[in-house]
């Protein structure tokens, strides 16, 4: 049985240009990211930035995968050198008001220096009808210690965003 325990939460009572969560103990099998967020760009839409342990290496260290689909249509890439986190599915300002993306993303063997770090995630964004399944390749072996959630584009998460990181175990 999966016992998953809340390591962080992080409601923002007001805007703010990134969440991270820091010191992150090397005690569990996986780790989980659970947001619900908008960004304040002025658009309909922004991209998930997720970095680890303050690495800005790209083009070389991170790669991504995403897989992107609306009620008609469908889009799929692959990216290296940028450590966003898949297309277009972050809430943003032009965005209905009460509308939050809905993220989630595993971060698989976090701590396991014989291997790099990979992630995947689902994030939706409801009234566009819109669902996107990605992963992200870190090209280091190091454990994973930190994680900055930015937008893309921003500038700002905007307040009311919430992010919390989850430790997962197998027993």
């Amino acid at each position: 049985m999966a016992v998953i325990e809340a390591i962080q939460t992080t409601y923002l009572e007001a805007d703010a240009t990134s969440v991270t969560f820091s010191s992150i103990p090397a005690t569990y099998e996986h780790l989980q990211l659970r947001m619900s967020c908008r960004s304040s760009r002025e658009d309909t839409v922004d991209i998930l930035l997720v970095q680890f342990n303050s690495d800005t290496g790209f083009p070389t260290t991170y790669t991504t995968h995403y897989m992107d689909a609306t009620g008609s249509s469908a889009t799929a890439a692959a990216v290296t050198g940028s450590y966003y986190f898949g297309g277009y599915p972050i809430s943003a300002n032009t965005a209905l008001a009460t509308e939050y993306s809905t993220v989630h993303v595993d971060i698989l063997d976090y701590a396991n220096s014989d291997k790099n770090t990979t992630a995947m995630g689902t994030m939706a964004l409801g009234s566009a009808g819109r669902l996107e399944f990605g992963s992200l390749l870190w090209d280091n072996t190091a454990a994973v210690t930190d994680i900055l959630i930015k937008a893309r584009f921003g500038p700002n998460w905007v307040r009311g965003s919430e992010f919390s990181l989850y430790g997962l175990n197998s027993s």
